[in-house]
């Protein structure tokens, strides 16, 4: 892989050394700088905290937000933690509602991009051996799921009550994937990753039916920009699966004839303005 690469979107687990062997892993496959959300256990974040301590310019920690709990002075607390960003997920309303703007506007206000699941959860069968980070962590705490209220035309709603928040969309809102693409066409601060099985199983003419918009169409987004521009990397695997993650996202945009400079955007050049880099 010849661009530098971001990855947007990726789950801490508590396995022993896990950041570590994450982090060989990267400078194997090429990959600058990991965005990881601290693991779904009691003090899943101070553990984020002391990985990102550890390794300040290779990981940017996404601090998961506890929808009972936390108040905008809790944002301010991960931020003083060094957290990048935030990772919100499993809300007790939907996530438009109005009840968490507080949070948002403190997001928005201290520069901290959001990245939101959106679609079905999936769900942990102890007797099989298929289960991503994510997957495991959440059947340990959760007792209520809603996907329905992790509805990407929230994000819709969020993006315009927030213009300046940068916003992240997991998993192009499967399997709500029109709204997803049409929020992002109208947003100019709404981001999707294409992380989980839409990339692996969906064709790329299925991509290109819901990305279909350039500087050139007909239809195009108010900036004229390439659907592609708002389509980050995200891997959502653990360490030793990114790089077949990588493999999919490059086989869908050669199949589309992406350009290469939005290519390059999508590994790591959007990422970096949405994370504030230089």
């Amino acid at each position: 892989m010849k661009y530098s690469i971001i990855d947007c979107h990726h789950h801490m687990t508590v396995a022993l050394g896990y950041v570590d062997n994450l982090v060989k892993e990267c400078d194997l496959l090429g990959v600058e700088r990991v965005c990881l959300i601290a693991p779904d256990v009691e003090g899943g974040n101070e553990l984020l905290a002391k990985e990102v301590a550890k390794y300040p310019d290779r990981i940017c920690g996404y601090a998961l937000v506890n929808w009972d709990h936390d108040t905008p002075k809790d944002i301010d607390k991960y931020k003083e933690m060094g957290m990048t960003g935030l990772k919100f997920i499993c809300p007790t309303a939907n996530y438009h509602d109005q009840k968490w703007f507080p949070l948002y506007e403190r997001a928005e206000q201290m520069k901290m991009p959001g990245l939101f699941h959106l679609g079905i959860v999936g769900r942990w069968n102890p007797n099989s051996d298929f289960q991503g980070p994510a997957t495991a962590d959440l059947s340990n705490v959760r007792t209520f799921v809603d996907s329905s209220m992790m509805r990407p035309v929230f994000l819709d709603t969020i993006a315009r009550a927030f213009p300046t928040w940068m916003i992240i969309g997991a998993h192009l809102g499967n399997p709500w994937h029109e709204e997803a693409s049409m929020a992002a066409r109208w947003n100019p601060n709404l981001f999707f990753d294409l992380s989980g099985s839409t990339l692996k199983k969906k064709t790329p003419e299925f991509l290109n039916s819901l990305l279909w918009w350039t500087p050139y169409t007909r239809y195009k987004d108010p900036e004229g920009r390439y659907a592609w521009e708002k389509i980050v990397f995200g891997s959502d695997v653990s360490y030793y699966e990114i790089r077949d993650v990588l493999r999919d996202y490059e086989h869908v945009m050669e199949e589309l004839n992406i350009p290469k400079e939005i290519q390059e955007a999508v590994f790591g050049g959007t990422a970096r303005k949405i994370l504030g880099l230089k």
